[in-house]
């Protein structure tokens, strides 16, 4: 038998796994929500502030402020970090990899999209934009109220989200920086590649048409300027390829800057502050944010 009879079989043997994807759209493919609580900040030392923001259509979105239980800690945060996680399980599990700027004197806030963790309805990009601008607003108004500056740091699937939502803020005067971290400017685009490894190519551009590129960043991205954005991508990430970053720093109008980790697997690289990477993250940040009073 040739090779490419036995990829036939190997389509036909795993078309049941794509056929949901085609009923429902891209919901199945990019959204992997879990309803677990798996960790929290207290379980690392930190102390965690839970609300819930209302969304236009009524669904509560699930938000934790993360600072420091450190009775001598600075009253005022250095600055304020907004993150957007990535498509599995839900924030109990994604605030582990940036909870470690707490000790540096910062504010993490994180939340979970609709559909994840304790969060109501269920995630479609429609509603993730609208819920990321509402998150935005919310969480700038904290950071203007203190007179602190804010980082918007997405993550995988959360960086498309914020990549999206961003330009749309009604303002952006204490936007210090945008992270676009192992990220992607086409939805479509990775549901190709998705496509082309689970099956084969060209399997994967078949699929794409079924995937809608309405909501996908890419004729947004260069409307983040003036803020500056930092592109980060480890070049052997297995599941958003490295030409993701490479595009979305191309798409980028200045001021950007593209950090290019050998060697780095998916939103990896900082290994809990403990990498030079991460080392120079904590510079790079500082050069950013107005040193508190």
């Amino acid at each position: 038998m040739t090779k490419f009879y036995y990829r036939i079989i190997y389509f036909f043997k795993r078309l049941p796994c794509f056929l949901p994807i085609l009923m429902f759209g891209c919901t199945s493919l990019y959204y992997h929500p879990t309803k677990l609580e798996y960790f929290t900040p207290d379980k690392f030392g930190f102390k965690a502030e839970s609300s819930f923001l209302n969304a236009k259509d009524g669904v509560k979105l699930h938000l934790w402020k993360i600072h420091s239980q450190n009775s001598d800690a600075p009253k005022s945060p250095r600055g304020i970090i907004l993150q957007f996680h990535g498509n599995g399980e839900n924030m109990s599990t994604h605030f582990i990899s940036l909870v470690w700027l707490v000790n540096y004197g910062y504010e993490l806030y994180t939340y979970d999209y609709r559909g994840y963790g304790a969060s109501g309805g269920k995630p479609d990009p429609e509603s993730l934009y609208e819920d990321s601008l509402l998150v935005l607003e919310q969480v700038h108004s904290y950071a203007r109220s203190i007179d602190r500056k804010l980082i918007v740091y997405g993550q995988s699937l959360g960086g498309a989200v914020a990549l999206r939502a961003v330009p749309d803020m009604k303002t952006k005067d204490h936007l210090s920086l945008v992270v676009a971290d192992g990220t992607f400017s086409s939805y479509r685009d990775v549901a190709v590649q998705t496509g082309n490894k689970i099956l084969f190519p060209p399997m994967g551009y078949l699929l794409g048409p079924f995937f809608s590129d309405t909501m996908s960043p890419k004729n947004f991205i260069s409307k983040i300027s003036p803020i500056p954005l930092l592109v980060v991508h480890g070049t052997e990430d297995p599941v958003v390829p490295f030409s993701n970053g490479k595009e979305v720093f191309r798409l980028a109008a200045e001021p950007k800057l593209f950090w290019e980790i050998r060697g780095g697997g998916h939103v990896d690289w900082m290994q809990l502050g403990r990498s030079e990477g991460a080392k120079n993250f904590v510079k790079l940040l500082n050069q950013f944010l107005s040193p508190p009073e």
